[in-house]
């Protein structure tokens, strides 16, 4: 039975005793992969998916499948770190589309007063502090996982977008990289994605970029894979 982590949601960095830093991002990409796999599992591709998300994001609808998933709920950036610095070593996938904040802030005990923007502003400024690369350590952890990650951008032109993914795919040592961009899907209407993984590695480096239009037929493309590989 394959073990697949996958992550979902979006980081809260808490700026004061009330207030967070956090972002757009629902969940509902990681929940559909996971109902995907979860379906697919009684009949073709045995796994138990390892759901790492954040409170208040997505959760899988298949809760009947209970003994082939654990969830493993997170808030900020240091306790995704913490789980999956823990459970990377054991996954043969991991699928991480969680969108972690690039920013945290040192603890403070008090509520930073709305009526001094000046003093808000010092006091992040004073506080501020760069997360951890999750996503840099998945291979070091793991260098056997398959590993798939995704590149969320806003308003770059598809060779900018792609550039990027590529790098991202090199620098972390990724399988694949899930890229789009959200101005472009709000032209479409719909959730559009480039598959992007190295054709060869050969002394000529080529890559496949494959276009995949909404959400359930990206999760469908990514079991696929998954079940191809494996």
């Amino acid at each position: 039975m394959k073990k697949i982590l996958i992550t979902s949601g979006g980081t809260k960095e808490y700026i004061d005793e009330v207030r967070v830093l956090t972002n757009i991002s629902t969940g509902k990409l990681g929940a559909m992969i996971a109902d995907t796999f979860l379906k697919k599992s009684l009949f073709d591709f045995p796994c138990k998916i390892y759901y790492v998300y954040v409170k208040g994001s997505e959760i899988p609808k298949m809760k009947y499948f209970a003994n082939n998933i654990e969830y493993f709920e997170v808030s900020d950036v240091q306790s995704v770190y913490k789980i999956m610095e823990e459970l990377v070593p054991e996954m043969d996938v991991v699928i991480h589309p969680m969108a972690v904040s690039d920013f945290g802030f040192h603890p403070t005990n008090t509520k930073l007063k709305s009526n001094d923007p000046e003093a808000f502003i010092q006091s992040l400024k004073d506080r501020i502090y760069q997360t951890p690369k999750i996503l840099a350590k998945i291979k070091e952890w793991n260098p056997n996982c398959f590993l798939i990650s995704f590149k969320f951008e806003n308003g770059l032109k598809h060779e900018d977008l792609i550039k990027i993914a590529k790098k991202s795919l090199l620098d972390n040592d990724c399988d694949l990289v899930i890229a789009n961009d959200k101005q472009e899907m709000k032209i479409l209407g719909d959730h559009m994605s480039y598959f992007i993984r190295v054709g060869t590695r050969m002394d000529n480096l080529s890559f496949v970029c494959q276009p995949i239009k909404g959400k359930e037929n990206i999760a469908n493309e990514i079991f696929n894979k998954i079940k191809d590989l494996c």
